[in-house]
């Protein structure tokens, strides 16, 4: 925590003086810019859970192209993380540059991103644990691992596949509690869920950048084109294919 109290700043570091009417813009710049970074963060983090629950299910025994439960909760999480990555992609690919050559990502897509992470992080968390199972909690600390005279025990029974040594087993269950039940993974959740503003700034800024207006006006235009049926309609296709109308083929020859 940073605390000004009657500090002098050099007028060459002061970034504005009195300019009021510009303060809401550098605040949602800056927002977006963090919202937008933050989709890459948390990203990266579901690509570890993902990779992480991969190596957790075969080490457990288990089988994804097999067991459709576990299947399905590894595409959920795909979904979940693809999807705001995706929005961070598209945040990238519609956004505007200012004279300065300052780059702004969308404002829609990098706030529904966020929010997309912010309200999914648990759900991503539950995911990994319901694909790697409870020896996540209940594994024995890495103390008992180098105490000769319980390891061997361990190692028998603490194996899943055979293929696979049991050590790695415990390895993995490590990491994913080190990734979703530690302290810090406690802190990295909260910072997801609130990091760059709560879910509420994020819902605030979709709304009010969102081309709302634009979809009503796209409903207004196939209303004028007779998209409705009245039961005044000879043909079965709806409305006129475009703003001018067709006309039916052989019309004019019959005048």
């Amino acid at each position: 925590v940073v605390i000004f109290d009657d500090v002098f700043v050099p007028h060459d570091r002061i970034f504005m003086a009195g300019e009021t009417e510009e303060a809401g813009f550098l605040t949602t710049s800056y927002a977006t810019h963090h919202r937008h970074s933050c989709i890459g963060a948390r990203a990266g983090f579901g690509d570890l859970l993902i990779g992480a629950g991969a190596h957790m299910i075969e080490a457990n025994g288990l089988d994804a192209d097999r067991h459709a439960h576990i299947r399905e909760a590894m595409v959920d999480l795909i979904t979940i993380v693809e999807s705001f990555y995706a929005c961070g992609v598209a945040a990238s690919v519609y956004c505007a540059q200012d004279p300065t050559g300052s780059v702004m990502p969308d404002a829609v897509f990098s706030n529904i991103g966020k929010l997309l992470l912010a309200t999914k992080i648990y759900d991503m968390h539950k995911l990994a644990h319901y694909v790697s199972g409870g020896l996540v909690v209940a594994l024995p600390g890495p103390e008992e691992d180098h105490n000769p005279e319980t390891a061997a025990s361990l190692a028998a029974v603490l194996g899943g596949r055979a293929d696979i040594p049991p050590e790695k087993r415990m390895e993995m269950a490590r990491l994913i509690g080190d990734l979703t039940v530690s302290d810090q993974a406690g802190w990295m959740s909260v910072i997801s869920l609130h990091g760059g503003g709560s879910p509420e700034a994020m819902k605030r800024e979709i709304w009010r950048n969102y081309p709302v207006q634009e979809k009503k006006e796209l409903i207004d235009a196939l209303l004028d084109r007779g998209v409705l049926d009245t039961g005044e309609r000879v043909s079965k296709q709806p409305g006129r294919c475009c703003a001018q109308g067709c006309e039916t083929p052989g019309a004019e020859a019959a005048e």
